[in-house]
This record gives structure tokens, sequence and C-alpha cells, in this order.
């Protein structure tokens, strides 16, 4: 039986390490700490503002973080940083994963996990 979720991403998403990550507290700790996550976000925010010629009260304190959301690689779930949610994200946080379809494809893609906090030691 075929899903329609799966549409060839077993070539760059098989046997690989997730990281399991759970908003907003990643986010808050990433805000705290002002470690790669928060800086990948600034950035983007940065540019954003920048192109379009916003004020810089965008950047403002942890305002920066509705710049960012991603989408679940299989079924395109929104992760956003001021919700309650759990994803699965890739070392480079470029690919994520929502807790629904993790659990269902974890076997088939062979997926290892680690905790969010491994990320940034």
């Amino acid at each position: 039986m075929s899903d329609w979720r799966l549409n060839g991403q077993e070539e760059y998403l098989s046997n690989i390490t997730l990281y399991k990550v759970t908003f907003p507290e990643f986010w808050e700790t990433a805000y705290r700490n002002k470690n790669t996550f928060y800086q990948k976000i600034a950035r983007y925010a940065e540019r954003f503002v920048a192109g379009t010629n916003r004020g810089t009260e965008h950047l403002e304190g942890d305002k920066i973080q509705h710049f960012w959301h991603e989408h679940c690689e299989f079924c395109w779930e929104k992760a956003l940083t001021d919700k309650s949610c759990e994803f699965y994200c890739t070392e480079d946080m470029y690919y994520w994963i929502c807790a629904e379809c993790f659990h269902d494809f974890r076997e088939k893609f062979n997926w290892q996990v680690k905790s969010a906090e491994e990320l940034f030691r």
C-alpha cells in the first residue's frame, strides 16, 4: 500500500540521526542561550527586515521567533516556535519531521534519535 506522504525522501532521510525537539521549550532555550538555532533565525529575520525595509523593532527581544517556521518533510504540518508541538530534525536543522510521521516511518527509514540538547554540545 502506498502512502501519499512518501515522495522520494528515502534518498536523503534513510539511516540518519534525528534530534527530538519540543516547542516552545526548544525556542526558549535557544533564545536564552543564543545558540545556533537562535542565530539561524536571527540571520533570517535580519535579512527579511532589511529586504522589506521594515523597522528594526521587529528584531527586538524574542520577536524574531515569528520569522521562522518549517514544515514536516512528509505531511507539511507546520512547526512554530510558539506552538506546543514535537518535531524531529536533522543535525543541520534543515529537515523537520512531525511526531506523527516520525512514528509512522521510524522503522522504514531506520532513524536513530538523540535529544535536542545534543545539537549544541
